[in-house]
This record gives C-alpha cells, sequence and structure tokens, in this order.
C-alpha cells in the first residue's frame, strides 16, 4: 500500500520565486530571474520526482513480480537519490537496497542514508560507481530502437539497477509534473531554463516540454578538476547515457568554491537555504547572461515585451552539506559582512 508521500506525489509543492535585485546584476538590462525551490518537494531534494518515475516504470514493467524475484535494488549515487530510493523503494515492495557510493560522501547524506536502511558499498577496484551498480544489478538501462522502448533485466541473483543515469524512466515525470508545475507560477513563459547537469534526466523532461517554445535551455556543468556532489564536468558525463547533449541549447562550466559561496548569498539575502549544486545553476545563469551581455546578444533571448526571463532550478537544499561549506570556503566567506560582494562571482 503507497504511502501519504505517493498518493499525493503530484500535489507537493514546488515554488516558484523572484529573484532579489541585489542577486540579479542584471536587472537594469531587463533579465528578471527566478528560481525554483525542489527542496520543498518530499525528501527535500529533485530526486523524489525521478525515483518515483524509476520505480513506477519498472512495476508496470512487471519487474517487482515474483516470478523475477527482484528483492534488492542497487544503484549510483552521490546521495540524494540514494535517499529518496532507500525510503521510497519500500513502498513497491522492495526492501533491500544497496547503494555504491565514493568515501567523500558528504557525512550529512552519508548518515541518512544509513538511518534509511540501506547498505553503503564502495566502487569495485578500477571501476567507477555507475560500471559497478550496473554490472551487479544485472547490466543497467539497455537502450532499444526506438530509444523509449529499451530494457532492464535484473541479475540472476535477484538484483536490479534501476540506472538514473541511462533509463528514460527517470525522465518522464519531469516533462509531466515538474516543468508545467514551474509554469503555471509564472506569468510569462520563460525565455532562458538553467539547470546543473548531473544525470542530465531533469534537464531532458523540462527541455522536453519546452521543445515547441522559444526558451533557451542551459545547462551549468562543473569546470575540469572541480567537485561538487550530484552534478559532473564534461569528461564524466561520457558515462551518462541519458541523450543530455541533444536537449541542450548551450552548456556553461562553473568552479566549486564559487558555487558554495553562491547559495550563502540567497540564505544571506532572501533567507533561502539553497544547496552548492543550487549556487552552481545560479552561477551559471549568471554566467550564460554575461557571455551574452558582452557579445551583444541579449536582444536575442528577449520576449515580446521586451524582458530576458531566466528560470533556474535549485535541486536541493543546504542541510546535508554543513562540513562541505567549511572545507570550501574560508572562514571569511561564511559571513556575509566579510564575504566576496557578488559581483566577484561573475
Amino acid at each position: 500500500m503507497q504511502g501519504h508521500y505517493l498518493k499525493n506525489w503530484n500535489k507537493w509543492p514546488l515554488p516558484v520565486i523572484p529573484v532579489a535585485k541585489e542577486l540579479n546584476p542584471f536587472y537594469n538590462y531587463g533579465v528578471e530571474m527566478s528560481v525554483a525551490l525542489a527542496y520543498h518537494l518530499p525528501y527535500e531534494n529533485i530526486k523524489f520526482i525521478t525515483v518515483y518515475g524509476l520505480l513506477k516504470g519498472a512495476q508496470e514493467r512487471g519487474l517487482f513480480d515474483a516470478h523475477n524475484g527482484v528483492h534488492t535494488l542497487v544503484e549510483a549515487t552521490s546521495g540524494n537519490t540514494g535517499i529518496v530510493l532507500s525510503l521510497m523503494a519500500k513502498e513497491f515492495g522492495i526492501k533491500h537496497v544497496k547503494l555504491v557510493v565514493t568515501a567523500d560522501i558528504p557525512e550529512g547524506k552519508r548518515f541518512p542514508l544509513v538511518m534509511a536502511g540501506a547498505e553503503l558499498i564502495p566502487p569495485e577496484e578500477g571501476m567507477s560507481g555507475i560500471a559497478t551498480a550496473r554490472k551487479l544489478g544485472g547490466g543497467g538501462w539497455i537502450p532499444r530502437w526506438p530509444v523509449s522502448a529499451g530494457s532492464l533485466n535484473p541479475s540472476i541473483d535477484g538484483c536490479l539497477n534501476l540506472d538514473q543515469y541511462g533509463n528514460l524512466d527517470g525522465v518522464k515525470l519531469h516533462s509531466s509534473f515538474t516543468a508545467p508545475k514551474i509554469l503555471e507560477q509564472l506569468d510569462y513563459p520563460p525565455t532562458v531554463f538553467v539547470a546543473g547537469v548531473g544525470t542530465g534526466g531533469t534537464l531532458i523532461g523540462i527541455s522536453n516540454f519546452l521543445r515547441n517554445t522559444r526558451t533557451k535551455i542551459v545547462g551549468t556543468l562543473l569546470s575540469p578538476g572541480n567537485e561538487i556532489p550530484g552534478v559532473r564536468d564534461f569528461n564524466r558525463m561520457k558515462e551518462i547515457t541519458l541523450p543530455w547533449r541533444d536537449f541542450l541549447d548551450q552548456y556553461v562550466e562553473v568552479e566549486t568554491k564559487l558555487s558554495y559561496l553562491a547559495s550563502l548569498w540567497f540564505n544571506w539575502i532572501m533567507g533561502l537555504t539553497p544547496g552548492p549544486s543550487s549556487g552552481f545553476a545560479y552561477l551559471g545563469a549568471l554566467k550564460f547572461l554575461k557571455e551574452k551581455k558582452d557579445s551583444r546578444t541579449l536582444d536575442d533571448i528577449r520576449d515580446g515585451s521586451g524582458k530576458v526571463r531566466v528560470v533556474i532550478l535549485f535541486p536541493d537544499g543546504n542541510r546535508p552539506y554543513g562540513d562541505r561549506y567549511m572545507a570550501n570556503l574560508p572562514f571569511e566567506y561564511l559571513k556575509p559582512s566579510t564575504a566576496p560582494p557578488l559581483w566577484k562571482l561573475i
């Protein structure tokens, strides 16, 4: 029997908040910015929607039927997907979840995973977390033609990898729920949508919904050698088999430290509590807009009223990342009186 979260999955709030002028350095250029706060969803992150789609898809494919013998889900995660999967899988009759995590997972995510009953395992020697989960769980998502007809197969010992990095079931609800939920709160459709890229699934789903509009889809990737839980640099995206590149108009690259600091400015100025990957997406929007301004092409992305309307997805909050803020920011960056001002972020 499904619990309250799943019975009411499409009724949960995903607030869209206008960005304060102090955080919008392009305000005088006719740019309006809003942020969609996914940390108001159950389990406090956007993966609530992704994981429900993955589980629902597997159930509809009959993979949880008794004759298939699936008793364990195996998934690679930086934390958010694992937290949701560990708690939600029980409502689909799966009691055991193994999560492939790296040794440097934030403590604020490790402890909730353990408390949710998940078994944490490291990647196998010489293999990535994604490859390990696919190996242990039957091979992950196997593309067919057309791609939407791909399949999952449990391993011979009853383990199944839902494969958030390749399985299109995790994308669908972002087209039917996330994108409409955001747009219904806006007075005007966005001319730019920006999201960080981790698996690419959320971005694909929203982009698919906006496919027939003039909205520019901008993905934010990590600069090479940088690290933020949940998002990736271009090189690490090569292991992602979701077709994320096909749904982007442009991508920009952003560094670690400034992402943490940017999220704190939203805390200090607007009383919001976004996490580092949210600050990361915000900086991606600023970098994109700066490139447009410097090349004198801002007019190319204005709507009929002359405005550039930017919506940025904030995928989670800052609660799990306290140790990472302390590790990545000098002490003086942790207070608004001594932190660098906004203009230095771009």
